[in-house]
């Protein structure tokens, strides 16, 4: 499995405008993932025509979804379904709705004044979307289940998330390391995404 490129990222979200078109394209990732986990496929492949050719669907997709998955090969399910996933979450926040139900409230402490300057400090200089992207992959695979605090102690934030990073061997982008607030702490976790998020769409990223 392989990242999508940014540019990519941004043009398969300028695909899907709405909650309900998300959360089809997920689903139909979703079955593409659970074949692929099962038999395995030619990572060039168009995940287009895989879902057209190998498992018949094509009549059950829409044409915008086709489009968009048509930018991606099997080798970036992965990294699309990190991407769909986030914007589930983020589509969800536009409708007031709560996207991390189930997270323990230990990491929902709100924000200062101070940690607000120092996320819009970083985001500012430093684009970190795929930093952003592995935020939400981690809140959602990990920070969801109901013992995390057992083994995510909420006074810890970066070093968490890069050792998670390194494991997936990853390369942790130089500014993360060097530049990510230390202030920013576990417990600061969703509100810290919410407000990023909420940043980058005011500054139309």
């Amino acid at each position: 499995q392989e990242p999508l490129q940014t540019l990519t990222l941004f043009a398969v979200a300028g695909e899907l405008h709405s909650y309900s078109e998300v959360c089809d394209a997920l689903s139909m990732l979703e079955v593409a993932l659970g074949f692929l986990a099962m038999t395995g496929g030619e990572p060039h492949m168009q995940l287009s025509s895989y879902l057209e050719e190998v498992l018949q669907m094509g009549n059950q997709m829409a044409q915008h979804i086709l489009k968009a998955f048509g930018m991606c090969c099997l080798k970036h399910c992965v990294a699309l379904w990190q991407l769909l996933a986030s914007l589930k979450s983020e589509n969800m926040l536009r409708l007031k709705r709560d996207p991390f139900v189930g997270v323990s409230e230990k990491y929902k402490q709100a924000l200062g004044e101070d940690e607000h300057r120092l996320l819009i400090g970083f985001f500012s200089k430093n684009s970190a979307d795929t930093f952003l992207l592995e935020m939400h992959e981690f809140l959602v695979l990990f920070l969801k289940k109901p013992n995390a605090t057992d083994t995510f102690r909420p006074d810890w934030l970066k070093d968490t998330l890069v050792s998670y990073m390194e494991r997936k061997d990853m390369d942790i982008p130089a500014d993360v390391e060097e530049l990510f607030p230390e202030e920013i702490l576990l417990a600061h976790y969703v509100e810290a995404w919410k407000f990023i998020v909420a940043f980058k769409q005011e500054r139309g990223q």
